[in-house]
Order: C-alpha cells, then structure tokens, then sequence
C-alpha cells in the first residue's frame, strides 16, 4: 500500500514539474522588482535590467523611465491620484484611470488607433493582478511575491496570450505603476 502511494505521489509531481517545463520553456522570465520605500521598480528580463521606474516625487506620484531611448513619465491628473496621465517624449499618449468596480484601465493612443488594457485584481486573500484587452483576452498576470523585509510587493509575470499591440515592455512599465496607483486607491478606501 505504500509503495504504491510513493509512486502516484512521484507521478503527481513529474507531471507538475513537465507542466511547468512545457509552459515556460518558450517564454522568457519577466519580473517587477520593487528597488525602494518610494515605491520604485526595476524591470527585469532574464535577470537584467531592462528599465527601471522613478518617482520623482513620491509625494505627489510623479515618476519616470527611460525604455528604448525614450523617456516616459507618468504623472496624476488629479488630487485624488484615481487617474494618470502618461507622455512618452513630451507628449501625451494615454492615461491610467481607477474605475468604481476596482479596475484599473490603461488606455494607449498609438498611430490615432486607441487600445485599452484592464488590470483586474481576481485574487481573494493574496494579490494577484491579470491583464486583458479589449475582446477580455488575458494578455499577463502578475504574481505577486510579498517579502516581509520589503514593504512593496515584487511581481512575476506569467505570460497569456499577449497581442503584440504595444511593446511588452512598455505596457509591464505602466502595469507596474497602475498596480502601485491601484494598492494605493485601496488602502485609501
């Protein structure tokens, strides 16, 4: 009886660990790395730094990168910090905006075409964020992996069915500041 316990038990887990292999073995690793008290993250990709997000003012929850060799900074529009604009060299090309069901929607203006993105928090006791566009297709979740050494949350992110609209990276730039914008309406509330 034993021994035939061991062995499901071991099946159980080659399967888990082929699952897993089988998943990620195309994809790259992409994660959200807080780097300071003021809420500030670093990108990563396999390891290395892609960009990395400055508030410049954590006060008022000004920030800025620099992706590609273009900067982007991010800015609220209002007093209540439930909406952000974003500018991309100067110029405005979207904005963050807090909805009454909790979400928070992204909205892009790229070539006259506007895409809308959603960042949804579907986890009941743990935060867990996931990404979906217009037709409700998830695009990325974002795990978060809370350390209690840190006082902001970390994230990795598990690919879905991206669409390729917008750069990866530089919609996981402005996942990452509405995630912070959304933690930050919630405990407001």
């Amino acid at each position: 009886m034993v021994p035939r316990f061991f062995c499901i038990l071991l099946l159980f887990a080659v399967k888990a660990y082929l699952w897993n292999t089988a998943n990620f073995k195309n994809s790259s690793m992409r994660t959200i790395q807080s780097s300071s008290i003021k809420s500030d993250f670093k990108l990563l990709h396999d390891g290395h730094e892609v960009t990395r997000l400055n508030y410049t003012s954590w006060f008022t929850g000004k920030a800025e990168a620099l992706l590609n060799g273009q900067k982007i900074w991010l800015a609220p529009k209002n007093i209540w910090a439930s909406r952000a604009r974003m500018y991309k060299d100067d110029r405005v090309i979207g904005d963050i905006t807090s909805t009454l069901k909790g979400f928070m929607v992204i909205r892009l203006e790229q070539d006259g075409v506007e895409k809308n993105y959603v960042l949804k928090n579907v986890g009941r006791l743990k935060l867990q964020l996931e990404v979906y566009n217009e037709q409700e297709v998830l695009q990325f979740s974002l795990a978060t992996q809370r350390k209690w050494t840190k006082l902001n949350y970390d994230y990795t992110i598990e690919m879905g069915n991206f669409d390729a609209a917008v750069e990866l990276d530089e919609l996981l730039l402005y996942c990452g500041y509405a995630a912070n914008l959304y933690l930050a309406v919630i405990s407001a509330a």
